[in-house]
């Protein structure tokens, strides 16, 4: 009688600390995505934030062959000689959009001047658009996946892969060598954010548990986490 009355207590137990286990396991997970959720919002309003505040640049080539993305980066490289100076008196980036979209004509003509010089025919189109980008470093400053204002340059197709950079503030001439942002670009990008903003940003890399998939297609976009692993896709 005293042996099954042990081993009721036992099974009784043992049930028990299953269940204590259990709801653990699940408070951890339950947990980690509501940590996860808040980053992500934080993330988000980060991002539309900045996006408020930068001008990026999206140069797409006519296809992916060896010629037409080196064709893209030469258009891509005249087109910044070009537009350097004038956007670098920009105070804000509805200046510098002003600015862009003034010398629209411009801009295309001397992308076809490139096209032309390196013996193709390609249709230029150039013009501002809200762009889905991939999150993106450039240097040491991350910025987050989303919509932006973007200067964007089509050559012939567009079937290409892309190019891009920040116009304003303007990123797109980091050193390269040693991936650092200019100090007057870093400082525009202070001006504009709040301190949790810019921290966000220049140290996202190693402090974001919200990552996204490098796809110009937002719906390709996906959460990943950093301690729950297997709730990764």
């Amino acid at each position: 009688m005293k042996s099954l009355r042990y081993s009721f207590r036992r099974r009784r137990m043992l049930r028990q600390n299953l269940i204590l286990i259990a709801l653990t396991i699940l408070i951890w997970i339950f947990g980690g995505i509501y940590i996860t959720l808040i980053r992500e919002e934080r993330t988000l309003a980060v991002q539309q934030n900045l996006a408020e505040q930068v001008v990026r640049f999206h140069v797409l080539a006519n296809s992916n062959s060896s010629e037409d993305q080196a064709l893209k980066l030469l258009v891509k490289n005249a087109v910044l000689e070009y537009m350097s100076e004038p956007l670098a008196r920009c105070e804000t980036a509805s200046e510098a959009l002003d600015i862009l979209d003034k010398n629209t004509g411009s801009i295309i003509r001397v992308a076809r001047q490139v096209i032309e010089e390196n013996g193709y025919s390609y249709y230029v189109t150039a013009g501002i658009e809200e762009v889905f980008f991939p999150v993106k470093s450039y240097g040491d400053v991350t910025f987050p996946a989303g919509l932006y204002t973007a200067y964007r340059i089509i050559i012939g197709e567009g079937d290409g892969n892309n190019w891009w950079c920040v116009l304003y503030p303007p990123l797109c001439f980091i050193d390269i060598t040693h991936g650092i942002v200019p100090e007057e670009s870093r400082e525009q990008l202070r001006s504009v954010l709040t301190e949790e903003e810019y921290l966000a940003i220049t140290e996202m890399p190693d402090d974001s548990s919200v990552l996204f998939d490098a796809s110009e297609n937002p719906r390709e976009v996906y959460l990943r986490f950093r301690i729950l692993t297997f709730l990764n896709p």
